[in-house]
């Protein structure tokens, strides 16, 4: 019985000492900020340096409950938070609908803040919308004469007029070009667009179905992709049937077992069953990735092609001609799963 009584004892000294609040409390963390490149190499396009101070600092906990939102340069010393995870962004202005003259640049990440432990949260500046400047040839506009261009996006849209010599800016994603004249709005193309890209369109118009070429000139923070598209009267009649009717990537995924032409931006070779190379140098001249943008690199969103026959081979591949990465390409073959991914075997013919 003494036995019991001791250990009884023990017990309850540790219950009372527990609700004493001898156990240690939790710790609040410290989120450190700064940008991963000092301000006098940050640069807008233009050349003119970026003031970070004034750019919009937001954090938010994982309910969506704003810890602090304002002036980047009058942020708190020391932002203490409890454990927990956390969504912070800086940006150089808002941006939640399409806008003329309106880059976004800055950065968001999600950090989880340990008991205790201090958190360095270091931005990038780039952009994060898309730009997008249209100039329209005079076949152009004899065929649509005394209209508008309407730009749509599921955030809003933007109208741009015939003499319209500013850029509009838009969320990464899909964007439908329409046209509005007299008899009413007409559907003209979509694009897909990423954060970073400048996309400069020259629209002709033809009476033959669309078609397009393009050219992409890099530089050192934004694609600048430079395309001539020419509109003919059924661009929404795409079924695979020709190069010219090709289908993008998404439509393709619905055609499994089909020989179809599909279309997209080679963005990567050496492909595995769960990778692939975006960058080079590469080795396996046998396949390569495709996808609806030419700045994509996640795996994922990618369509594997392979390359069987010697010619196309020859033409394709990214070990002998590493100039085609980021270039878009039409293919013909069959829909089918190659490397864990959906993508085309068996191609049989293909055009730029």
């Amino acid at each position: 019985m003494k036995k019991r009584f001791v250990v009884m004892g023990i017990m309850t000294s540790i219950i009372l000492a527990s609700c004493n609040g001898n156990d240690p409390a939790p710790r609040e963390s410290r989120i450190i900020f700064s940008f991963a490149e000092p301000l006098t190499t940050t640069a807008t396009r233009a050349g003119s340096p970026f003031d970070t101070n004034s750019f919009i600092l937001t954090v938010r906990d994982i309910e969506g409950d704003t810890l602090y939102n304002g002036l980047y340069g009058r942020r708190p010393p020391e932002l203490t938070v409890r454990a927990g995870t956390y969504e912070v962004s800086a940006v150089s202005e808002p941006f939640t609908a399409p806008a003329f003259e309106s880059p976004q640049y800055g950065d968001s990440q999600i950090i989880v803040a340990s008991n205790g432990e201090d958190v360095n949260v270091a931005f990038l500046c780039k952009m994060t919308n898309a730009g997008v400047s249209i100039a329209l040839t005079d076949a152009f506009k004899a065929k649509y004469p005394a209209g508008r261009l309407i730009l749509k996006q599921d955030g809003g849209s933007l109208e741009y007029g015939y003499g319209e010599k500013r850029n509009g800016y838009f969320s990464p994603g899909n964007v439908s070009f329409w046209y509005s004249g007299t008899d009413g709005d007409k559907a003209l193309f979509n694009r897909t667009v990423s954060a970073g890209e400048q996309h400069c369109l020259t629209l002709n118009a033809s009476k033959e179905d669309s078609q397009s070429g393009f050219s992409i000139e890099v530089d050192t923070s934004t694609f600048r992709i430079v395309e001539t598209v020419t509109v003919g009267g059924a661009f929404t009649g795409e079924d695979g049937s020709s190069a010219a009717k090709a289908l993008n990537i998404r439509s393709a995924k619905e055609h499994v077992g089909d020989t179809v032409w599909v279309w997209g931006y080679i963005v990567g070779g050496d492909l595995s069953s769960s990778s692939a190379n975006f960058t080079g140098p590469f080795t396996k001249s046998s396949n390569i990735a495709i996808a609806a943008t030419p700045s994509e690199n996640s795996y994922a969103n990618c369509f594997s092609v392979e390359l069987s026959r010697t010619a196309i081979k020859n033409a394709i591949n990214l070990v002998d001609n590493p100039g085609n990465l980021g270039r878009k390409v039409f293919l013909k073959g069959v829909i089918s799963t190659y490397f864990g991914l959906t993508g085309l075997k068996s191609v049989t013919e293909y055009s730029w």
